[in-house]
């Protein structure tokens, strides 16, 4: 990709299924003044999972002082963050007034929906699923292997591989990227969003790795969007360009705001955080502290320094779309943002932190437990009284039967969702209410 077609990259088509129940793009009219990116917007901070985020851990779980951030405040400064990053940027490329807007619109979706796949507890949950696949995965290549097979199916090892290796942002992408108008819970995003929101261009099945941003079920929509975008390539897959400002909004609220929460909890001394603070800045000396100045005023100088300086990197970078890929090792300001995730990992190690994660551990396990049980007794019809309670406590009865003759894989997806959609309270209290 040796130039950047800003019109491809700022496609604002969206998903549909066809006759053949393949996803295709088409464009959804809108009433003007409102333009796509601002659908997509809208359609994120009216939904419901957006609002359960703020139950959801960001770093610190169930934490016992009320203000430290959560999934929803973590969003709301990440979008706002990359908003303002993406309308410099694209100001200092000499883009249209229309493509500034639009780039700064997208960047924003895609940050406002970038935790929405992450379950109750953060990274524990994402560990906590991941080690509950592994303990049942015989039991779940077997449901699966019921399933009758479809033409250009992915193979049953691929498929354990979406389960085997659960990730927020591949979650992030099935729900904001999903095709069908019936299942309601779904966004069906444009293209310029989600290729925004893409990190990882690849599938669950592509890498050895840990890092991928789309399950193998959601490959035919993950390859429609890439394609509508110009990002494939002879030599693989390309990040969409929007999403390394993303991915810097996200990097600059979380560590710098995350040590801020550090100290309100005690956890990390005000005096050390305020050195690392400095550190950040391009020119510590350009700022002048006045006695009892507050670590939030120095964390606001910080995000607004590092604005600035990424501004400059990315419009360097820009100049030279295929330096982009090493664009984290090349930029002297995300180095220094490395330096301080580097520093900061203390807080990972909170004994306070790690009981609760444990503990949580445990009752997703529970929970997961039981709406498998669940799951695997779907097509039956008369269920026992104690089958039936579950059935009430977990999906409910009339959306089981609606639903009832749906393959396997479909169920294993759903029972993901609805696990992955709980706040870190309703699981641990669903959890109890199975005791």
């Amino acid at each position: 990709m040796q130039t950047l077609d800003w019109d491809q990259l700022l496609n604002d088509s969206r998903l549909r299924t066809d006759v053949a129940g393949k996803p295709t793009c088409y464009h959804q009219a809108e009433t003007p003044p409102r333009t796509p990116a601002e659908a997509d917007i809208q359609r994120i901070i009216f939904s419901s999972p957006f609002r359960r985020l703020a139950g959801k851990t960001q770093v610190h779980p169930l934490a016992k002082v009320d203000y430290v951030h959560n999934r929803l405040t973590h969003s709301l400064e990440v979008a706002e963050t990359g908003a303002g990053l993406a309308q410099r940027l694209a100001a200092r490329l000499s883009l249209s007034p229309t493509q500034i807007s639009a780039c700064s619109l997208h960047v924003k979706a895609a940050c406002l929906g970038h935790d929405i796949g992450n379950p109750p507890y953060g990274h524990a949950g994402e560990y906590a699923i991941q080690s509950w696949v592994e303990e049942h995965l015989e039991a779940l290549g077997n449901l699966l292997a019921e399933d009758a097979p479809t033409p250009n199916s992915p193979s049953l090892a691929a498929l354990l591989e979406d389960f085997r290796k659960f990730d927020g942002n591949a979650q992030a992408f099935r729900l904001l990227s999903h095709p069908d108008p019936s299942d309601g819970a779904y966004f069906r995003l444009t293209c310029a969003s989600l290729g925004a929101l893409i990190k990882y261009p690849r599938c669950a099945a592509d890498t050895s790795t840990a890092k991928f941003s789309c399950f193998q079920t959601a490959r035919p929509c993950f390859e429609c969007v890439t394609t509508a975008l110009g990002l494939n390539g002879p030599d693989g897959v390309h990040r969409h360009p929007l999403s390394y400002l993303t991915e810097i909004a996200d990097d600059i609220c979380y560590c710098v705001t995350d040590c801020e929460d550090a100290v309100l909890m005690g956890i990390l001394d005000e005096r050390l955080v305020r050195d690392w603070y400095l550190q950040l800045l391009e020119d510590p000396h350009s700022v002048s502290l006045k006695p009892g100045a507050t670590v939030s005023f120095l964390r606001a100088k910080v995000i607004g320094d590092l604005m600035h300086c990424f501004t400059e990197d990315l419009v360097r970078a820009f100049q030279t779309p295929d330096s982009l890929a090493t664009f984290e090792q090349t930029s002297p300001t995300w180095q220094r943002l490395q330096t301080l995730k580097r520093n900061y990992k203390i807080v990972f190690d909170d004994a306070a932190k790690v009981r609760k994660e444990l503990n949580a551990q445990a009752h997703f396990h529970h929970v997961l437990d039981t709406f498998f049980a669940v799951t695997r007794n779907v097509r039956t019809q008369r269920p026992t009284y104690s089958e039936s309670l579950l059935r009430k406590y977990t999906f409910g009865e009339a959306f089981i039967a609606a639903h009832r003759e749906k393959p396997f894989l479909w169920w294993l997806h759903t029972m993901f969702d609805f696990v992955t959609g709980m706040t870190d309270a309703y699981l641990h209290r669903f959890s109890e209410g199975l005791r």
